[in-house]
């Protein structure tokens, strides 16, 4: 469990953050910091910087950045592939991502994808990673062996979010403009679903054993809690699929993060400069924390230590299990 503060966060309400030096430990980044991800060791944080075109590299033992990559035109998203020896970064003003050798920290590849690519994720099997094109309005598909693009699949309106169960077989794209989520078959890159949900939706976090995902609703301060199927080879051509619960949070949430042990959400509201943090079982708030102004992205470490980004601050928020 992360030390939380409780009662702190009322959705609709009056903002609670304070100007008030941040009481969790931070990390100096600067350069407007948005996506964030941690290798699956856990040794090492990556940040991307929107005005310093750039990826930070922050030692997650010392806290301190310890590299600093030039990447592509204003970057925005950044994942991490399951054996840490990649980082793909999607450059928004330049329509391409960006591989990097994190052993060489070196850019060794750039692959154009859609207009305005925004998040990126990887799946660690079968060599497939997705970026989001946020006014292309499709999902980019790339082949991580070849590191090439290999297909494009329309979606919704301004797609901002996406996240692929554990099992391989699906990717859910949060479309910000449309309210919905889309259903992408991986193997036939094919829309299987459209997900009506709140307003505004921005990121979107699969539990690890694929049963829940959870979905940030920007304008109604809520997260929509979507239960997933849980069989592998299930047509979802005829399955009902819809929001089965919302969770209020706190004002405008945006990043979003699950724990390794699917215990717990984590959900960065943008206006409040706090983070919630979700039990899972019970659909309940425990508590939030402040964590600087203008937050937008959180990632969760192997040990639950959530990793925070604060664009009006220019720090990373680190918030360990207490």
């Amino acid at each position: 469990m992360l030390a939380v503060v409780t009662a702190a966060t009322v959705a609709g309400g009056d903002s609670t953050a304070v100007a008030a030096d941040n009481p969790n430990p931070t990390v100096m980044v600067g350069g407007d910091p948005r996506g964030v991800a941690v290798d699956p060791d856990g040794k090492h944080a990556y940040v991307v910087s929107f005005a310093d075109n750039a990826l930070l590299v922050i030692d997650t033992a010392s806290r301190k950045e310890v590299g600093r990559i030039r990447v592509g035109a204003n970057p925005r998203g950044v994942a991490v592939d399951p054996d840490s020896r990649h980082a793909l970064v999607t450059n928004y003003s330049e329509n391409s991502v960006s591989v990097v050798d994190t052993a060489t920290g070196k850019v060794i590849k750039t692959v154009a994808v859609g207009v305005n690519p925004t998040a990126v994720t990887v799946f660690p099997r079968d060599h497939y990673a997705f970026t989001t094109d946020y006014y292309g309005n499709t999902l980019s598909v790339i082949n991580t062996a070849t590191l090439k693009l290999v297909g494009t699949v329309p979606v919704g309106v301004h797609p901002d979010g996406v996240a692929i169960d554990p099992k391989g077989e699906f990717a859910y794209v949060t479309n910000s403009g449309s309210n919905s989520v889309s259903v992408i078959d991986v193997h036939t890159q094919k829309l299987v679903r459209t997900i009506l949900v709140g307003r505004a939706p921005q990121k979107i976090a699969i539990d690890r054993d694929g049963r829940h995902a959870y979905v940030t609703n920007f304008g109604d301060n809520n997260i929509s809690v979507i239960n997933l199927p849980n069989q592998v080879g299930v047509n979802l051509y005829n399955m009902l699929m819809k929001v089965n619960s919302t969770i209020p949070v706190g004002i405008n949430p945006r990043g979003l993060a699950v724990d390794s042990d699917s215990h717990h959400a984590f959900v960065v509201n943008v206006a409040e400069g706090t983070m919630t943090v979700i039990d899972t079982a019970k659909g309940a708030v425990l508590g939030s924390s402040f964590v600087g102004f203008d937050p937008d992205e959180v990632a969760i470490a192997p040990d639950s230590t959530a990793y925070v980004t604060a664009r009006g601050d220019g720090t990373v928020t680190v918030i360990r299990p207490s």
